[in-house]
């Protein structure tokens, strides 16, 4: 795929955490799946600090870049993962790993179904190989050998009033996911759904998926201005915030605006250029 596709541009990458922070997170999610030693409710409270609610787009987006990263790392077949928003006519990938994420997610949405989708409108939980896939969806299966992915792995994400859309893992090999990874994900997403609960409970799914958006279209420069400093001066996620964060106080510009400016310049100058 070499065309933009705006249902992928806006998405953010997932959090850069402490290794061995993700690593800690991802052996209590995989234990609590094979030990029942902790209950989605529990385990919720846990990913969003100590119960503290999501009480905006930003706790949400936040939330989401976290929890899949952790998926990412429990689940040893996934080389490749996203959450998708699909509700109130609006599809789009939230979070994602990696550019091959949004390459096999845009192949997606041009076919109009496919396994993530197919998780989101009919909240189950989807796992199958290649060849189950170009059965069911030949188009985007098709799309997706090519992309080197054999296996999917995907699970909704809802709460009693409202879907949002969907947790997905792409490996490249075949059977690369089984049930006990099924039920890793489904104990993520069950606990993200409770911890999302109150964020959703009083807006419409226009509201929620317009909302989510706006906030992406904010934040991916951002996220991308802090991906490229941290590669250029080889430091980590808050220092690289920060750099934005100074050069916005100093010349009284948002945020955003900086980021933008520094990406164009960085673009335009070999990579040699820093904010």
């Amino acid at each position: 795929m070499d065309h933009s596709d705006p249902r992928v541009d806006d998405s953010i990458p997932t959090e850069v955490l402490d290794g061995t922070d993700t690593e800690q997170a991802a052996e209590i999610v995989v234990d609590a799946a094979v030990r029942n030693t902790i209950s989605p409710a529990e385990l919720g409270r846990m990913l969003v600090d100590a119960g503290r609610s999501v009480a905006d787009e930003d706790d949400l987006l936040t939330l989401l870049q976290r929890v899949a990263g952790i998926a990412h790392e429990a689940v040893d077949g996934a080389d490749y993962t996203g959450i998708t928003i699909d509700l109130s006519g609006r599809t789009y990938t939230a979070v994602h790993t990696d550019e091959r994420t949004l390459r096999i997610d845009s192949e997606q949405y041009e076919a109009g179904d496919g396994p993530c989708l197919h998780a989101a409108r009919n909240r189950t939980t989807v796992l199958l190989d290649s060849d189950e896939a170009m059965a069911r969806w030949p188009r985007f299966a098709a799309a997706a050998r090519e992309e080197g992915v054999h296996s999917f792995l995907a699970a909704p994400l809802f709460t009693k009033e409202q879907t949002l859309g969907s947790f997905n893992l792409y490996g490249r090999d075949r059977h690369a996911f089984d049930s006990l990874d099924a039920e890793i994900l489904d104990l993520l997403t069950t606990a993200v759904s409770r911890a999302i609960g109150d964020f959703a409970r009083f807006k419409s799914a226009h509201d929620t998926a317009e909302s989510i958006q706006r906030v992406l279209q904010t934040r991916a420069p951002i996220e991308q201005a802090k991906g490229v400093l941290m590669a250029l001066r080889g430091i980590d996620a808050d220092e690289a915030f920060d750099v934005l964060r100074v050069q916005s106080q100093q010349t009284n510009v948002p945020v955003r605006v900086i980021a933008v400016d520094f990406l164009d310049k960085v673009t335009g100058s070999d990579g040699e250029q820093s904010a």
